[in-house]
């Protein structure tokens, strides 16, 4: 509650993303009375067993369908995939992503990760699978990144610093 909800999904997939698109959301179960409420129950009535949500559950028995209540927990995920390989050839992930700037840059292997995009470019592929869609987004990451500030970076731009006073430690305590 602490780290992971208020500084990263409220944060950077809530407000954040909201706010930049001139909207206001409103997240029910967010909101403080519902977490004062919720806190003050007791455990038993928020898992019952391996059963989470147990009372939320059972106060929306008939209105929410059995199957969505007997599901698994579902995590947020962005759609990485769907992204990338929306539609429309030559973005610069297919060129980030090319067999040839792969070789060039040296950090992956070029022959693996084209056996993922090969994957992850498949028409019948319906969701692609966390591991991949984050091995994804960390390649291209990288490629993006020494692009940006190794093969781009405007060295000419950068005046060197000479520091004022240099303090050596000659002996120890």
């Amino acid at each position: 509650m602490d780290i992971f909800l208020s500084n990263y999904l409220l944060s950077s997939q809530g407000d954040r993303v909201a706010m930049a698109h001139s909207l206001e959301i409103r997240l029910p179960f967010l909101d403080f009375r519902v977490i004062d409420f919720a806190a003050r129950l007791p455990s038993h009535w928020k898992m019952k067993g391996l059963k989470e949500k147990y009372i939320l559950k059972h106060a929306f028995n008939g209105i929410v369908p059995e199957v969505i209540k007997r599901r698994p927990k579902q995590p947020y995920r962005s759609p990485i995939r769907e992204v990338f390989f929306g539609g429309g050839d030559g973005s610069y992930a297919d060129e980030m992503l090319s067999e040839q700037c792969l070789r060039q840059y040296g950090y992956f292997n070029p022959q693996k990760v084209s056996l993922l995009l090969a994957k992850l470019k498949k028409e019948n592929l319906a969701v692609s699978s966390e591991v991949q869609n984050m091995a994804l987004a960390g390649i291209l990451s990288t490629q993006l990144l020494h692009y940006q500030f190794i093969e781009n970076y405007p060295a000419g731009k950068v005046s060197l610093v000479s520091p004022d006073k240099i303090i050596r430690k000659t002996s120890s305590l």
